[in-house]
C-alpha cells in the first residue's frame, strides 16, 4: 500500500466508511484500524447490501476481498 493511501485511511479512523466486497456485499461501519495489506477492522458495522440491514457489530475484513472503500465526506 502506498504511503498516500495509508495517510488518507489514517484520516478516516473512527469515521464511518462504506466498503464494497468482491462478493458484492456492501458493509458500512466505523473504521477502527487497518494494515499494509488493507485488512480492515470496523466497529458498529452493518451489511447494507439488501433492503434488510444486518447488524454485524465488530468485523474484520480481509484486504483481498475489498473492492472499493468509500470515504466520509469532509
Amino acid at each position: 500500500m502506498s504511503s498516500e493511501i495509508a495517510k488518507i485511511l489514517s484520516g478516516c479512523i473512527n469515521k464511518v466508511v462504506l466498503i464494497k466486497l468482491r462478493n458484492n456485499q456492501i458493509i458500512q461501519g466505523k473504521l477502527q484500524t487497518f494494515d499494509e495489506h488493507l485488512n480492515l477492522i470496523l466497529m458498529d458495522s452493518e451489511d447494507i447490501t439488501d433492503d434488510k440491514v444486518k447488524n454485524l457489530n465488530k468485523i474484520i475484513l480481509r484486504g483481498d476481498n475489498v473492492l472499493i472503500i468509500s470515504l466520509p465526506k469532509k
